[in-house]
């Protein structure tokens, strides 16, 4: 009896230890298969936005320099739409980005996908932000809605009936007629003084 507790104990921690195997590679299993499979890439790089606060309504640029390929997408949650960035002479990606008229205020996350030299799109290879900082810039002011510089014109008293140039053109009426009725006068005038002269002759003849 002496020398079967031995034995039992040694075949029981054996047991034991090849339970505790099994255990550990049934979890490790998935692990290693994930490691195996496609993994997105860890954000290598960052965007470079100019300017980094815009209004909504407005755009920025941006500016990618971890990309292997050369061409790369830029989408963000402000953006109008998803962005193609193309490569430049300084072999960086950049492009242009427009923002939603309607984005609100605030910080927006902007992230990159790389297409590498073979042509296989990787994502979120770079990221940055952009602030949202209102809408649209409102208009300058033009001589339609209250003259430059914010100085308002003085309203100018709306010009009398018979004024102006009418004035002119009434007293030039008024002098014709005036013309008109005075020779008209002198006229009868004269008429009437050959008539008498007649009758005065034509007595002095009968008499």
């Amino acid at each position: 009896m002496s020398t079967a507790c031995p034995t039992r104990v040694t075949f029981r921690t054996a047991l034991l230890t090849v339970g505790a195997a099994a255990l550990t590679l049934s979890g490790a299993g998935p692990a290693a298969a994930d490691r195996t499979g496609p993994v997105d890439p860890e954000y290598s790089g960052s965007v470079v936005v100019t300017p980094a606060k815009v209004r909504a309504g407005g755009q920025v640029a941006l500016r990618v320099d971890s990309c292997d390929g050369d061409k790369a997408l830029a989408r963000s949650r402000a953006f109008v739409a998803t962005v193609t960035l193309t490569q430049t002479a300084d072999q960086t990606l950049s492009g242009h980005a427009g923002i939603r008229a309607a984005a609100e205020p605030g910080r927006y996350g902007i992230t990159v996908d790389c297409y590498d030299k073979t042509g296989n799109l990787k994502r979120g290879i770079a990221e940055g932000s952009v602030f949202v900082v209102g809408g649209r810039p409102h208009p300058e002011p033009t001589h339609h809605d209250g003259g430059r510089d914010g100085h308002h014109e003085r309203p100018v008293a709306p010009v009398r009936a018979g004024g102006g140039g009418t004035a002119g053109e009434d007293d030039d009426a008024s002098a014709s007629v005036a013309l008109g009725l005075a020779g008209a006068g002198a006229v009868g005038l004269a008429g009437f003084a050959v008539v008498r002269r007649r009758l005065v002759a034509r007595r002095g003849a009968d008499g």
